[in-house]
């Protein structure tokens, strides 16, 4: 058990290099068990760069559930850079028809066209280094250009949600991902957000917190924990038991239909001249 209900249990946390193999096992999976981030949060990030033509350059777009509304701002160019193999090959399924380029390669070494309007990141900017990806975002950005980070939350300790609070003591000694800090997503560290973008001479012009609250099933719930990359990385012996643990929590303690509060994280930053 935690030493703390609401401490996340320490232990080893898997490597950011894992973050670009985990996801693509298994797309559909992914792409059923998340969920879509708030509209607002589209009007902000989408607000500096309307009414102009427009580069965006979207860091890990996994299945692609942000690109859709990134879409909207009808950029001249919008880059998806993903490493994962399988994610390129369904990002550029899926986006065959559209303005969308994939580029199937590691950030860091990607063929990037500056100057670049956006720099969007939805819930994977925890697999790089912050420090030279920052860096190249700051030689690669417009003058009068933004980079946008979130997240999706789905399971922070101490927030008024039972559901999260009763699977923590199942993930004693379970490899987390880098995502992970002492007592919970790291992405609500605002401080420490604030010091990385500052020390990379970016000054943060918006921070939110979107908070929303729904009702899942236990096979809602199986669907939501199938998709993280910790699961996924277990081998398939353990993932079975942990899954099931969590189904029979989500019914004998719930009843089969159980509370899930989302934290939405967001950030948007600007060069500091």
């Amino acid at each position: 058990m935690s030493k703390h209900p609401h401490e996340v249990p320490a232990g080893p946390r898997l490597s950011r290099e894992a973050g670009r193999a985990l996801f693509g096992t298994d797309p559909d999976g992914y792409e059923n068990g998340r969920l879509g981030y708030p509209t607002q949060l589209y009007e902000w990030v989408l607000k500096p760069i309307a009414e102009r033509s427009s580069t965006i350059v979207e860091i890990g777009p996994g299945t692609g559930l942000a690109t859709v509304d990134l879409l909207a701002a009808d950029p001249a160019l919008l880059f998806a850079i993903e490493p994962d193999a399988a994610l390129a090959a369904h990002m550029r399924r899926r986006f065959a028809s559209t303005a969308v380029t994939v580029v199937e390669a590691d950030f860091l070494s990607a063929p990037v066209p500056g100057p670049v309007d956006l720099f969007a990141s939805a819930a994977s900017f925890h697999w790089l280094d912050p420090v030279p990806a920052l860096t190249r975002m700051r030689t690669l950005l417009a003058r009068n250009g933004r980079i946008a980070f979130w997240w999706n939350v789905y399971r922070q300790p101490g927030i008024g949600d039972p559901l999260a609070d009763a699977i923590l003591p199942l993930l004693e000694g379970i490899e987390l991902p880098p995502s992970e800090g002492a007592t919970g997503h790291y992405s609500l560290d605002i401080r420490l957000h604030q010091q990385q973008l500052g020390q990379a001479g970016f000054a943060l012009e918006l921070q939110h917190v979107f908070r929303r609250e729904r009702m899942l099933t236990t096979g809602q719930v199986l669907a939501l924990y199938a998709s993280y990359s910790f699961v996924r990385a277990l081998p398939d012996s353990d993932r079975a038991t942990l899954l099931a643990a969590i189904g029979a929590l989500v019914e004998t303690v719930f009843g089969g239909i159980a509370p899930n509060v989302v934290l939405t994280p967001l950030y948007i930053a600007r060069l500091a001249f």
